[in-house]
This record gives C-alpha cells, sequence and structure tokens, in this order.
C-alpha cells in the first residue's frame, strides 16, 4: 500500500479510533450494565436477559467496542516493538468477545430433572415453543406446528394476535402474562367429547380431603392419592393392587358413577354400588371415612383462573390466553390444552423448549448432608450412570464432563422430608477455548504493559541521575 493511500485510510479512520467514541462505549456499557442489575434485583436474570443483555443495543454497543479496539490499532500502524503489549491486549479482548458470541449462539445452558432410579435425556432450556398435535380418532397424535415464540419481549394481544391455522380454523394466542398464580377450575364440556369430572371429598374427624379428578380423555385413569387410601376415577378392574383403594367409573346412561372399594392386602372387591353427584357412601375403611361426590361432570375440561403480578415469585408461572371456535382458554408455561372438534382433536403446548443431549442419564442414588439440628441441606451428591463411562458421581463441586456436555449438580426436589429427584444443570460452551485463548492473551498483553511501564520508569530515572 502506497504512503499516500495508507494517510488517507488513516485519516479515515481517525473517528473509530477516537478517544470520544471510547468515552461513549465505556459510558455506555456502564449505564447497560447498571440497568441489567437492577432489573435482575428486581425481577429476575431472565428478566434481565430479555429485557437489556440479549437486545439489539447491546449487541449495538459490543459491536462498536470491536471496531473500536480494530481501529486503534490500525491507527498506531506501522507497529513498533513497544506496541505489542497494547496490541496483545486489544486482541485478547476480541477474541473474549468472539468466544462470548459462540457461546451464546451454539451453547447449551438448561436443566435436567432426574427422579431416583429413572432416567432422562431432555434438558429444559429457557426459550419456549408453541406445539400443536392433532389427531382423528382420538388416540394417534401427529405434530402438525411447531414454533419458537418470544413472548415475553412481544406479547400477543387481541388486536395483534398470534394465529395459528389448523384444518377447521384458527388457534389464536391473543394474552400473555408474564408473572400469574394459577388456581385450577373444571368447566363442563358441550361437545361432550372430553372425559368425565369428579369433584370429592373424603372426610373423618381426621381427614379432609377435596379434590378434582379428571380424565385426559373418556375411560382414561385418573388417580388422587391422600396417604391412607388412592381415589381411582375410571374403569374398575378385576382385581386390586393390595391397599385400600377405591375406583369410581362413569355411567353415562344412568347419570353417575359406579364405584368398587377394594382393601388392603385383599385383591377382591370389598364393596360395590352407585353414586350420584351431592351422595355419601362409607367405603368401609377401618379409618371410617366418608366419600361424598360433590361435582360430577360427564364430560370436563380443565381451566384457570390467574391472579397476575408484577414481579415474580416462586409460585408465579407465565401463561398464554388462546382463542379457538369462539372459546377462550388459559395455557400455562409447560402446560397443555385439550380442544375438540367435531372431527378432531387438537393438543396445544405451551413450554421451555426440551432438548435431546444423545444420551441418557439415570439416577441410581441420591445422598445429602443436613446441617444439624436444621432441615437445611449442607451438601448432597449424584451417583448416576452414563453411556461408556458406568456410574459417576456428581456433587456441588464436582461436574460431570461427558461428550462436550459439563453437567454440574444444581439442586434437588422434596417430597415428605425425602428427596425424590435430582436438578442438574447442563452446560455446553463452545466458545470456552476462546475464551481462555482471549484470557491468556490480555494478560500476556498486561504483563507486557507493565514491564514496559517499568521500563520507561527506569529510563527516566538514568536520565534525571544523569543530569
Amino acid at each position: 500500500m502506497s504512503e499516500s493511500k495508507f494517510s488517507k485510510l488513516k485519516s479515515l479512520n481517525k473517528p473509530l479510533a477516537s478517544l470520544k467514541l471510547a468515552v461513549f462505549i465505556i459510558i455506555s456499557l456502564a449505564v447497560i450494565t447498571a440497568v441489567g442489575t437492577i432489573i435482575e434485583a428486581k425481577y429476575d436474570a431472565y428478566a434481565a436477559k430479555k429485557l437489556v443483555y440479549d437486545t439489539w443495543w447491546m449487541y449495538s454497543v459490543m459491536g462498536l467496542l470491536v471496531i473500536n479496539l480494530i481501529a486503534v490499532m490500525v491507527d498506531r500502524m506501522p507497529w513498533k516493538k513497544r506496541h505489542v503489549a497494547f496490541v496483545l491486549a486489544h486482541i485478547g479482548i476480541i477474541i473474549l468477545l468472539f468466544g462470548s458470541v459462540l457461546t451464546a449462539k451454539y451453547g447449551l445452558d438448561g436443566s435436567m430433572r432426574v427422579e431416583i432410579g429413572q432416567k432422562n435425556n431432555l434438558v429444559q432450556t429457557s426459550e419456549t415453543d408453541v406445539v400443536i398435535y392433532s389427531s382423528f380418532d382420538g388416540d394417534r397424535y401427529s405434530k402438525t406446528y411447531e414454533q419458537e415464540v418470544d413472548f415475553f419481549v412481544k406479547p400477543p394481544t387481541e388486536a395483534n394476535p398470534k394465529v395459528i391455522p389448523v384444518y377447521v380454523g384458527d388457534i389464536k394466542i391473543v394474552d400473555y402474562k408474564k408473572y400469574a398464580i394459577p388456581s385450577r377450575k373444571v368447566i363442563e364440556d358441550v361437545n361432550g367429547k372430553a372425559g368425565a369430572g369428579l369433584r370429592f371429598q373424603v372426610q373423618n374427624p381426621n381427614v379432609n380431603v377435596i379434590e378434582w379428578l379428571v380424565q385426559k380423555k373418556a375411560g382414561n385413569l385418573q388417580t388422587h392419592d391422600f396417604g391412607p387410601a388412592q381415589v381411582h376415577l375410571g374403569p374398575i378392574p378385576a382385581k386390586g393392587q393390595g391397599r385400600n383403594e377405591i375406583y369410581l367409573q362413569p355411567d353415562a346412561k344412568k347419570g353417575g358413577l359406579e364405584y368398587a372399594v377394594f382393601y388392603k392386602d385383599s385383591e377382591k372387591v370389598g364393596k360395590k354400588g352407585f353414586v350420584k353427584e351431592g351422595e355419601v357412601f362409607d367405603p368401609g375403611f377401618k379409618m371410617a371415612l366418608d366419600f361424598r361426590v360433590l361435582r360430577y361432570l360427564p364430560s370436563a375440561i380443565e381451566d384457570w383462573d390467574l391472579q397476575e403480578f408484577e414481579y415474580p415469585t416462586p409460585l408465579t408461572t407465565s401463561a398464554v390466553k388462546i382463542i379457538f371456535q369462539g372459546k377462550p382458554h388459559w395455557v400455562l408455561l409447560n402446560d397443555m390444552v385439550k380442544l375438540f372438534t367435531d372431527n378432531a382433536v387438537y393438543l396445544m403446548t405451551y413450554g421451555n423448549r426440551r432438548i435431546d443431549i444423545g444420551f441418557p442419564v439415570e439416577l441410581n442414588k441420591f445422598t445429602m448432608d443436613r446441617y444439624q439440628g436444621t432441615m437445611r441441606a449442607a451438601a448432597y451428591k449424584s451417583l448416576v450412570t452414563v453411556p461408556d463411562l458406568g456410574q459417576q458421581e456428581i456433587s456441588m463441586n464436582e461436574p460431570l464432563k461427558y461428550r462436550g456436555l459439563t453437567v454440574y449438580q444444581a439442586s434437588f426436589q422434596e417430597e415428605n422430608g425425602h428427596p425424590v429427584a435430582s436438578i442438574f444443570s447442563v452446560n455446553a460452551d463452545p466458545g470456552r477455548s476462546w475464551k481462555y485463548l482471549g484470557s491468556l492473551i490480555l494478560s500476556v498483553g498486561i504483563v507486557l504493559l507493565m514491564w514496559f511501564k517499568h521500563l520507561d520508569f527506569k529510563l527516566a530515572k538514568k536520565k534525571e541521575n544523569g543530569k
């Protein structure tokens, strides 16, 4: 390149290498980081990511930073020996940012829940999808629609709904609540194609249980276990399971439910009868319970009443409102709703994306130490089995590294004071090696910069003494 062209390039490069631009970038990053910190403290990390860090203005400022770093290096050309530290520091920062982009675009960061004695190969991520399955016989479903949605940033409205075409019309998503606490309700299905719904009460001086059982489809078996006994809504079997059980089988013609009672340590039916809405019967258990049918719907569907909150809590979830054939339904995050027509059934799910990692993780054993005199967990670990490696231990400070993934012990789930499942954090970081390289180059640049400063100080002192 001729000297005139090089001078012209440097003059064009001057604004991009200016101190004013650098100051603007530093102030912008400081403001964005401060806003992100405030939002994370006020809401949560997911809100901060969506509203601040994963936004076009954040990427724009980071892009300007890279341009400014390159422009400053070009402005110093031709480089001299003492510029090595300066150039290495700038290159290190650029490589670090490149590694971060790789991680953000191609990495994996999710969670996996595995019950004790069970396997799982699916990792749940923060991205959300809407999926539609269709069936024309009520049994065999096929996926007909799947799309990623980001309602947190771009929520649907009545005026601007998310429209999903299906065979008999459209499913319209018309509302979204970021933070809501749901309360379950069961309503009658006017189409008469859904399964039955039963609201019952089991009561004695020591027990008072009120609960709904709703069949996913007609003939399906639904169960509620309240400890002393199990209540089943569905077909009555020929024999019991050797414990206290009450089976209630819908009878559409009679407008009620046939019931059969099985007793502990016996497979034979102990008591039979028929009961309608509002009626009570004594199952004949030793604990002297009364069973009351509070509400019976031959065809019922589940829905939700939502109480909206401004901020997230451990009990809140997000939800979308859909309208199908003029009827509204709320669908909670990681829940589903069945939509019936004259000749088809549609199953719509709204939930976090689940990614198959290509191998199962089997939880063989979970152990936990508690702080003395409390129920608080002090330390916990999981003994898992993965293909090729066999049994491996994952603890709070010792993750499992396998097939490019790092599996961390994140948390656990308890029921009645006993662990029932382990929660793992699963991470894949394709930009990690680039970030390590960038950190190394940046560190070398900083060390050399300090060394050259030291040399400058010694030379200045020599000159001063020479005078």
